[in-house]
């Protein structure tokens, strides 16, 4: 057993799959943690009368904007359905995770610039083993809090929370990067942290890419999976009175999902036993798919065209 799935034994079982308690503890900790990362580097870059780890200190405290967005689209994607949304508000956290690819774009802009600048302008840097030991310590503590951010997301399958993670990936990362400029300056090579910080950069930009591509086809409704669509056509064949399954569509809400399908049952059976077959079926994907998906089985009807 991880450290994360340590922290999450000291909830109570039923908030450990409860999607927005989930997301609230994500946020509220990366927002917890990069405060008191911002006071940390704040009084360190005072005391050692060092510019950039002032800087960096306020750039952790804008990293809570970031946590801010993950908390508000985690509110607002849990709220019930109502008239106007029908099927729930769950895909405000596609949106969410645009704000936060765009985000991170925009970190990955400012690293290639800066990158660029040191390779074609490179300066001497003063090392100093103090900085470059709260770097690292910097560095170690948001790669712990990207660790966790991915953990909590892959548990609840969030790409919110994947993108927050990314975000405190960039961070330590940049950490990293200064301070492995700053211990090999004294050997003269200036440009390499430059050098480094441009394949970081590169590798910052194809995360977005995919955050931002993937959760535009959620938005739009993109097609279901194969693999469960051969699934569910697997399992609904193997029940009794089933000749065979077809039209199978599937709408995921984040917080609820729909699937419906035609069943095609033998010509013979009357309304009543027709109608027994479908509830057969409706019950076992439910079963296999879970309680949070509303199953739709339309009967037809041996011989019909779509047969």
């Amino acid at each position: 057993m991880n450290i994360h799935e340590r922290l999450l034994r000291r909830f109570p079982e039923d908030r450990r799959s409860d999607r927005r308690f989930i997301g609230f503890l994500e946020a509220w900790v990366s927002i917890v943690s990069n405060v008191a990362l911002f006071a940390f580097k704040l009084l360190a870059g005072l005391a050692l009368n060092s510019i950039a780890l002032v800087a960096d200190a306020f750039h952790s405290l804008s990293d809570v904007l970031t946590s801010t967005v993950v908390l508000i689209g985690f509110f607002f994607s849990s709220k019930p359905a109502d008239s106007d949304h029908p099927h729930g508000h769950g895909r405000l956290e596609h949106v969410a995770t645009l704000l936060i690819a765009f985000t991170l774009f925009a970190v990955a802009v400012g690293m290639g610039k800066g990158s660029l600048e040191r390779i074609l302008r490179p300066q001497p840097v003063r090392f100093d083993l103090a900085i470059v030991i709260l770097l690292l310590l910097s560095a170690g503590f948001k790669e712990w809090l990207a660790s966790f951010s991915s953990y909590l997301g892959g548990l609840i399958h969030s790409s919110t929370l994947v993108a927050d993670a990314w975000h405190h990936r960039s961070d330590a990362i940049a950490a990293l990067l200064v301070a492995v400029g700053l211990v090999v300056s004294p050997l003269g090579f200036f440009r390499l942290d430059g050098v480094l910080g441009l394949f970081v950069t590169g590798l910052l930009a194809w995360v977005a890419w995919d955050l931002s591509r993937n959760s535009i086809n959620e938005l739009i409704g993109k097609a279901p999976d194969p693999k469960m669509v051969e699934a569910i056509n697997a399992s609904v064949r193997a029940q009794p009175g089933v000749l065979s399954c077809h039209g199978i569509s599937i709408h995921d809400y984040i917080s609820r999902a729909e699937a419906s399908l035609h069943i095609v049952v033998e010509e013979r059976l009357n309304i009543v036993e027709a109608h027994q077959v479908a509830q057969a079926v409706e019950e076992k994907l439910k079963e296999d798919l879970g309680p949070q998906f509303s199953i739709s089985v339309h009967i037809d009807p041996h011989g019909e065209p779509d047969d």
